[in-house]
């Protein structure tokens, strides 16, 4: 057990599984070259006790997906010591594997097979008889973090998306901030609405829509307890949403705490993403957010309960910075013509790269940019008279709609106006905030519009429409998606929905976009 002095409300034993916990990770390599002796408080725990204690502590305090988390990283590193530790490793397999009627010899070999094989976890015998909400996500890659920049304060950007077949009602109560202490009982301490009852219904979005101030206590790398505005928006069977900021740092250990979670339906499955910026006044805890994925992990697996699939997807959401820069628009684009050319695109790198480089000059011109577009699909007509007939097609529209226009090829989320060329020809990011919107239905060849996106916060702060880019993208093999991507930079921070139509009229989706205002921090 710690000696750490307890605090009036903390159990001091939860507190010494935890670092158990933290301990093993750590033995395991899972935290690459963090040093948790510069983490306050933090105490060293010998591996054998580390096993011990989480084995034996409570079910609602370290979580069996948690269990079988650590054991999979521990296989990761051959299993540390496990020749003098040989009951403590099985003490930690039996702690599932019996609640389960499992043997808990085969989930150590299970787990050390998902990596060898490289499979997930719950691809494996032992993994396809424990329930998703315990196998899900082990073995797989669903926490990614970034080191970002808030109003110039530093934070740690932690985001997840994946699929999963889990009933709608199940995972809409999952993003409802209120069930998140039972849902991720490693990470959420406490989530107490100020004044007790019921959150102040608002009312104007969708069928639930409703505002409160929470008390949040959380272990991230420490516990800390910050008062947070959330706002909570469902539309029916299809979506659902929150989002969250720091209203007060009740202990003074955070400066930036901000973020969304949501929901959609797409058919078979529910795409979910989860978004945490969280910025610390001591700029330590900063340097070691990365702890947090085991916890983070865990809370996200449970929103696949009741479900029988999860399938990890890479972030379609990112802080603003390099990845929207025209250099970076650039690169996008020539790939996307490598796709639908074939390698022989390549050829055309240096020309592009030169129009490239040029039209981030300030005094870029439309005349530059109908000069440079011709000598280009000139180029490419020499080869290919498609590409030749849908350049005269983009110079026309350059002609009728100004340089607002795409490179593009057909198919491959060709903007339609409202920011793209000129945002190049400015020199400044084409992008500052964007979302893939995943469409069941959608086709190569559909336009969608979008309309005004309102923030499910304040029903007065509206993107406009004419500020709204909209891109079709390929989501995989069989499905397409609607990117949408806005420069505006007066409104504030949160989610905002509204919905997708085909050009004709009628709905076909609802849309929303989280602005983060959060920047990527250069690489040093």
């Amino acid at each position: 057990m710690t000696d750490r002095p307890p605090e009036s409300d903390v159990d001091p034993d939860a507190e010494w599984r935890h670092d158990a916990l933290i301990g093993l990770h750590v033995l395991s390599g899972a935290y690459g070259e963090i040093d948790t002796g510069v983490l306050p408080g933090f105490r060293p725990i010998s591996p054998a006790a580390a096993l011990r204690a989480v084995a034996e502590a409570p079910d609602d305090e370290i979580p069996l997906s948690a269990r079988v988390a650590v054991l999979h990283d521990l296989a990761r590193a051959r299993f540390p010591h496990r020749k003098s530790h040989e009951a403590e490793y099985m003490l930690l397999a039996a702690s599932v594997a019996d609640r389960h009627g499992l043997d808990a010899s085969q989930l150590i070999t299970d787990v050390a097979e998902s990596v060898r094989e490289g499979i997930p976890f719950r691809s494996t015998a032992t993994g396809r008889q424990l329930p998703l909400s315990v196998a899900a996500f082990v073995g797989e890659q669903v926490c990614t973090t970034k080191t970002v920049q808030v109003g110039g304060l530093a934070a740690t950007w932690i985001f997840s998306e994946f699929d999963t077949d889990a009933p709608f009602d199940h995972v809409a109560a999952w993003v409802d901030p209120r069930n998140w202490p039972e849902r991720g009982p490693m990470l959420f301490k406490r989530m107490d609405l100020v004044g007790g009852g019921d959150p102040v219904k608002i009312g104007s979005l969708g069928d639930e829509h409703w505002h409160g101030a929470f008390l949040e206590e959380v272990r991230l790398v420490t516990r800390v307890k910050t008062l947070l505005h959330c706002d909570f928006w469902r539309e029916g069977q299809q979506a659902a949403g929150m989002t969250y900021e720091l209203d007060f740092s009740v202990d003074g250990e955070i400066d930036v705490d901000r973020g969304f979670l949501s929901v959609n339906d797409l058919g078979p499955v529910r795409r979910v993403k989860a978004l945490k910026i969280v910025g610390f006044t001591e700029n330590v805890w900063d340097r070691v957010a990365r702890l947090v994925c085991p916890f983070w992990t865990d809370w996200v697996r449970a929103a696949a309960e009741g479900g029988t699939t999860t399938t990890p997807r890479p972030p379609s959401h990112a802080p603003t910075g390099e990845a929207g820069s025209w250099s970076a628009l650039a690169g996008e684009t020539l790939g996307a013509w490598v796709d639908f050319f074939g390698d022989s695109a390549q050829t055309y790198l240096a020309l592009f790269g030169d129009v490239a480089s040029r039209a981030t000059s300030t005094d870029y011109s439309r005349s530059d940019w109908v000069e440079d577009g011709t000598r280009y699909w000139s180029q490419l007509a020499k080869d290919w008279a498609r590409a030749w007939t849908y350049g005269l097609e983009l110079l026309d529209e350059v002609a009728r709609e100004g340089v607002d226009a795409s490179f593009m090829p057909p198919g491959r989320g060709r903007e339609a106006g409202r920011g793209t060329a000129t945002a190049m020809s400015a020199g400044v990011p084409a992008r500052t905030e964007e979302a893939l919107i995943p469409v069941a239905g959608l086709a190569a060849t559909d336009r969608p519009v979008c309309s005004d996106l309102v923030s499910i916060e304040d029903p007065a702060s509206t993107i406009p429409s004419l500020e709204v880019v909209v891109g079709l993208e390929a989501v995989d093999d069989a499905t397409y998606g609607v990117r949408l991507s806005t420069a505006n930079k007066s409104v504030p921070p949160g989610l905002y929905v509204g919905s997708l139509a085909s050009p004709l009229g009628g709905t076909i989706s609802g849309a929303q976009l989280y602005v983060s205002r959060a920047t990527e921090a250069p690489r040093p």
